[in-house]
């Protein structure tokens, strides 16, 4: 018999999927009835955001619970150090772990290496789908059919619309209904006397933005909803996002991104979507059969965005909402029926997860358990990427990038974020407010992010007779690395 008291925990967590590209989020074209059937039985969370909108360094905040400046991952080529736990930096998969789950990660986890467990008992990995060179277990399942993962310059409709291509592969070779089927194998094969706690990251709909024809058919490109048009700061930001893409991973030219490409692009990337409801339906069925669903608590959620077009970009990096809205989505045995209107983050997952399982969070951790009650002041949200900083309190966003672009935008009056309001003489006080609360935010979590090198001295002014000296003493010896029990504290 299982243990009780504690309920599962089941995560999707598709890539790169932003929030108003779901029915629940009020997407009229959008095709996703088992996420938005999720959503009206559970907690729907408004406004979501990704501190970090790059796939790494939001994958190693939502990990550790920990912010990017505090955690060193502000690009994608960049990993948590090894040596974390000593640092006082836990997963929430290992903590579960220890704490008597069953855990188990299916899919996209972007953890370097990529074979990492990172806390997790057992991992079936199928990894970005633009990382074609790693012989994962999807990759072997592609094999064992004579196939092979691909690089989407070589499908069909790739270089001529910006991206948005045809995968060649059937229906049920696609990416995400693998994910899914292996979620079901989990739990039907899991050890039902432990309670588990199981992370789904599916690759889509990250670009390339491959659906088969079949599925792209869903999709008309001229019923997609027009992009948002460029301004003068997206346009000074374009020219390295242009640069960025033209790399190998991606190796596509923006320089010229008509209409007609963004069209396709979001009706392809809408098709992804689409697959991605499926896959989540075809989980949640086999929870139902399994006679799993009253103990199971299901979050759904996202690590960033996709401009599709927005701003004449595609991806994410930068903190226009396109690119950090995301949805968050929380159902299950005792979870009421509402929609927040509070601001969240990605990473308040980690105290989520935690508080679920009957564990405690490090004191000092930035980010709240999604269960608490809405906070009666307005909450303070800070990001940090290799392209800049963004501070969120009340609606009202500050964004500084590399280069010097600055932004400030009234997210109530202008959720398009047209008018810059940055040099606006009436805007200066909420200016000077956000820019001084996002330098405490910087300073602090600096600190916290070296601590491992912290030297804490005598209380003495001199070593009293007979005691160790410590340092004060010569051929002191700094103790290496802070204590992770201090961290804990």
């Amino acid at each position: 018999m299982r243990e009780t008291g504690r309920p599962n925990i089941l995560f999707f967590m598709p890539d790169q999927l932003r929030a108003d590209f779901l029915g629940c989020y009020g997407a009229r074209f959008a095709r996703t009835p088992n996420i938005d059937a999720l959503a009206a039985r559970g907690m729907l969370f408004d406004r979501c955001l990704s501190p970090n909108p790059i796939c790494v360094p939001a994958r190693a905040s939502l990990l550790t619970g920990t912010t990017s400046l505090e955690n060193g991952v502000l690009v994608n080529g960049a990993w948590l150090r090894p040596d974390r736990r000593e640092c006082g930096l836990d997963s929430w998969p290992e903590l579960l772990s220890q704490g008597g789950y069953d855990t188990c990660s299916i899919g996209k986890m972007h953890f370097y290496p990529w074979d990492a467990s990172e806390g997790f008992h057992e991992r079936v990995v199928a990894e970005d789908k633009r990382q074609i060179g790693i012989r994962d277990d999807y990759a072997d399942f592609l094999e064992s059919r004579g196939k092979c993962k691909r690089h989407g310059r070589e499908f069909e409709g790739y270089r001529e619309n910006a991206g948005a291509c045809y995968s060649p592969l059937a229906k049920e070779e696609q990416v995400d209904l693998w994910c899914a089927d292996q979620a079901v194998s989990f739990l039907e094969r899991r050890d039902g006397t432990r309670p588990f706690a199981l992370m789904v990251g599916f690759p889509s709909p990250h670009c390339p933005y491959d659906p088969p024809p079949e599925i792209a058919a869903l999709f008309d490109p001229e019923e997609m909803p027009p992009p948002l048009a460029e301004t003068a700061e997206s346009e000074a930001l374009r020219p390295w996002l242009i640069s960025n893409m033209k790399n190998p991973w991606a190796d596509l030219d923006y320089s010229v991104f008509t209409n007609e490409q963004k069209a396709k692009v979001r009706a392809h990337y809408s098709a992804l979507i689409h697959i991605v409801d499926l896959a989540v339906g075809r989980v949640l069925t086999a929870l139902d059969r399994l006679g799993l669903s009253d103990d199971t608590i299901i979050v759904f959620a996202s690590d960033h965005g996709d401009f599709v077009g927005d701003y004449s970009l595609v991806c994410k990096n930068f903190f226009m909402d396109p690119s950090i809205r995301v949805p968050m989505i929380v159902a299950g045995p005792g979870v009421s029926r509402q929609i927040r209107a509070d601001t969240v983050t990605l990473s308040d997952l980690y105290p989520t997860f935690l508080q679920l399982a009957g564990l405690e969070a490090r004191k000092d951790l930035g980010f709240a358990s999604l269960f608490q009650d809405a906070p009666d002041e307005p909450r303070v949200i800070c990001g940090a990427t290799h392209r800049g900083f963004m501070i969120e309190k009340d609606r009202k966003k500050l964004a500084r990038y590399v280069g010097g672009t600055i932004t400030l935008h009234d997210m109530e009056a202008d959720p398009g974020e047209q008018v810059n309001l940055a040099d606006d003489p009436k805007w200066q006080q909420v200016r000077q407010d956000l820019d001084r609360a996002l330098t405490d935010w910087q300073v602090a979590e600096t600190i916290k992010g070296h601590r491992e090198k912290t030297i804490v001295y005598a209380a003495e002014t001199k070593p009293q007779p007979g005691s160790d000296p410590g340092i004060l003493g010569r051929n002191w010896q700094r103790p290496y690395p802070w204590s992770a029990e201090t961290a804990r504290r």
